[in-house]
């Protein structure tokens, strides 16, 4: 055997790069939810969550379940129905070097991307004042910032709010170019990381973590206000939220839960990029919480303080998009995720992740009800299990099964195709037709997708998936396992002349084509498969499968200065993935040793929790390079130019050079490593 796999998930340490690497590590969290813990739910409750003793009774037993008491740090717990607190209780530690319980009136935790729900609610405060039109564009409130866009349509405010910006990026991981001694500000943060447009606004849907924070800007320009002064005037004073905050202040750190990771390691109380984050900085307690639900499920009202009217409040809630009618994506700021538990429920809700934190707020306009559940540990996520467990409790729904159409394999010939994920590449789809349905692969394996309705299919788990057409009526959107953005289907481009079906790397040069990573090769009639990488070309290449918006900081390094791939070497070089020369210089048009592309792909990779491989070498590798091409080996990135000997020992060849075959094998096969975390 050569590899060993080291399963101990180790977070990233560069704080630029946190919010992305939560993102891969709230998917992992997600995969699998604890499916086991929902059947250990106590019969149905009729009426709903209304009884404040038979509420507690389920959710005491649901956090007794072993599954979770045995990983689970800390968590709070909150329901809210018909005007009312129902439960908000507390279990495990917030910090465990002192024992200190889950208080929820006093424990703050981060809410992560539940912020962006105060972030929308302020700017439609805006809106219902008249100060600001969802249908302005976005530009006019942004004292000359600019976003170049080709695409033909506008910027508008509706598109901020529910995640159809067409940005190129949304997820930035850029380092300051301007620091402070109160932090970097959110106007430098939204020049810094200022993306293109590259899809008409309002065509497709995509996380968007960028156009919260531009939201956050547009509330603070208008008033005049920094944007923590107004959240705090209009809505936390308001509603009574005395333990709520953007800020790290000293009573944010006093009551702050601490966070763990994996291995049950504290994190510090680490600082926001940008320091005040409309997208996700927000610290609050369970009970702070309750309150805004109960506002909300109040038609923007709690006691005598109205936040919202409640015609607006019905707007927010109100479906703006949705691939299909039966698979709603997004309101105005909140988010409709887990179709499958919803039992046959109008449910609208928000999602958090941050390292050590993670949180689901749910909503049921209809029913008047609302739960909400926070944890600070990376090791267990219940979040799925309980929401599962709640709906199913509560709210109990037989699944009928649907019948099937009957569609025949040329019938389905039009959904063939690779979709990629438009936040996360790398997470991409294969979809190919057989007889009466569709074989989808992606990172969880192999499902059959059967026709159930006019580009609607369903798998045999029962979950949804759904196809969206161009304007032409060509197939171009699919959403499926992935909760957070569509994946759009790649072109369909001639075959590189160079490049025959037989060729023993064709599927991993078509595939990183396809996810749109061969950068100016795309549309080349040749690939030049036997010809060297470039150290410049082999970082663009990593940056542009992983979707990472590159930094605008110059780069470091002399000779990179004005490089048409200085952003990506600036990125790698940030996150500690790049080594220069002894003198100081990268030498970018240099071709790559297969050891340096490891020890680049290697650190990347930590970067964003991948696990490390080890494995036996034969022949010679630098010693600052060992552990990098150990992982490149364990892990199986690697094709038929390395042979594996008698004992067992591995070939690398570390000193060649990387060749463009190789560099596409080595990038797509990283997906596998992707499949080991999730």
């Amino acid at each position: 055997m050569i590899t060993t796999l080291n399963t101990e998930f180790k977070p990233g340490t560069n704080r630029w790069f946190r919010r992305a690497a939560a993102g891969l590590l709230a998917l992992s969290l997600l995969a699998a939810p604890l499916a086991a813990m929902a059947e250990a739910a106590s019969p149905a409750a009729a009426g709903g969550p209304t009884d404040p003793k038979e509420v507690e009774a389920f959710a005491d037993s649901f956090f007794e379940t072993p599954e979770i008491k045995d990983k689970l740090t800390g968590a709070a717990f909150t329901v809210v129905a018909d005007g009312k607190v129902v439960l908000n209780k507390g279990y495990g530690y917030a910090d465990v070097e002192s024992r200190l319980p889950v208080d929820p009136d006093k424990t703050m935790f981060r809410m992560a991307s539940v912020s962006k729900l105060f972030t929308a609610t302020a700017l439609m405060q805006l809106v219902e004042e008249g100060k600001v039109s969802l249908d302005d564009k976005v530009e006019q409130y942004l004292n000359g910032i600019t976003f170049p866009n080709k695409t033909g349509k506008p910027l508008l405010i509706r598109h901020l709010l529910t995640h159809t910006t067409g940005f190129e990026f949304t997820d930035s991981v850029a380092a300051p170019s301007e620091q402070t001694e109160s932090g970097y500000s959110l106007e430098q943060f939204i020049k810094d990381a200022r993306p293109n447009i590259v899809i008409p606004p309002g065509e497709a849907y995509r996380y968007d973590n960028y156009a919260f924070n531009l939201q956050g800007l547009v509330v603070q320009n208008v008033t005049g206000k920094p944007f923590e002064e107004v959240v705090e005037e209009r809505i936390f004073d308001p509603l009574g939220m005395d333990d709520s905050d953007f800020e790290i202040t000293g009573q944010v750190t006093s009551q702050l839960a601490t966070g763990y990771d994996k291995s049950g390691k504290a994190y510090p109380v680490y600082p926001m990029v940008p320091a005040i984050s409309p997208d996700g900085g927000m610290f609050a307690t369970n009970s702070d919480i309750a309150k805004y639900m109960l506002a909300n499920l109040n038609g923007g009202k709690l006691g005598d303080q109205r936040i919202l009217n409640a015609d607006t409040t019905a707007l927010m809630h109100k479906v703006h998009v949705g691939i299909h009618e039966e698979l709603p994506n997004a309101g105005l700021g909140f988010e409709m995720f887990f179709h499958q538990s919803f039992n046959g429920q109008v449910v609208i809700g928000k999602g958090g992740d941050l390292q050590g934190y993670h949180s689901w707020l749910w909503l049921l306009p209809e029913k008047n009800v609302g739960g909400f559940i926070v944890t600070n540990t990376d090791a267990v996520d219940v979040r799925v299990a309980l929401f599962d467990a709640f709906m199913d409790h509560y709210y109990p729904h037989a699944d009928q099964p649907r019948q099937p159409i009957d569609a025949s394999k040329s019938e389905l010939q039009r959904y063939e195709g690779i979709y990629r994920n438009l936040r996360v590449p790398l997470l991409f789809y294969e979809v190919k037709p057989e007889q009466g349905y569709l074989l989808v692969k992606d990172i969880y394996g192999e499902s059959k997708l059967r026709q159930v309705g006019p580009l609607l299919f369903q798998d045999e788990r029962g979950n949804l998936a759904a196809f969206k057409e161009d304007g032409s009526g060509k197939v171009a959107y699919f959403y499926y396992t992935i909760p957070d953005s569509w994946a759009a289907k790649a072109p369909e481009l001639e075959p590189y002349k160079d490049v025959p079906a037989g060729h023993e790397y064709a599927e991993y040069i078509y595939k990183m084509r396809s996810l749109g990573a061969s950068l100016d090769l795309e549309h080349a009639e040749s690939y030049g498969p036997a010809e060297p990488v470039t150290r410049a070309e082999f970082a663009a290449q990593i940056l542009k499968i992983a979707g990472i918006n590159p930094s605008r900081t110059p780069s470091v390094f002399k000779d990179v200065r004005g490089h048409r791939y200085e952003p990506e070497i600036q990125t790698l070089t940030e996150l500690q993935a790049i080594q220069g020369t002894k003198n100081g210089k990268f030498k970018p048009d240099r071709p790559i040793t297969r050891e340096e592309a490891a020890y680049m792909l290697h650190r990347f990779a930590k970067s964003f929790g991948f696990p490390d491989f080890t494995a036996k070498l034969a022949g010679k590798t630098s010693a600052w390079a060992e552990e990098s091409v150990q992982f490149i080996v364990g892990a199986g990135l690697y094709g038929p130019e390395v042979t594996v000997d008698e004992k067992g020992a591995a070939h690398f060849r570390s000193k060649d050079r990387l060749l463009r075959q190789e560099s596409a094998l080595m990038l797509i096969k990283l997906i596998d490593i992707v499949k080991t975390i999730l």
